[in-house]
């Protein structure tokens, strides 16, 4: 797996985690803030494949 996609995806379960003990009005923060490392991972994972030349 690519090294930024595992960050992304450690990242987003931070967020993720964050979220029941966070302040309330805070917390769609984070949980945007988590959609948007997901996809950010997804996205980062799709880059290192086509490079490698898997999507051939």
């Amino acid at each position: 797996m690519d090294r930024r996609a595992a960050f992304f995806l450690i990242a987003a379960a931070a967020c993720l985690a964050v979220v029941p003990v966070g302040v309330e009005k805070f917390r769609a923060v984070a949980v945007v803030t988590a959609v948007v490392y997901a996809v950010l991972a997804v996205l980062s994972f799709l880059d290192h494949r086509s490079r490698r030349g898997h999507g051939r």
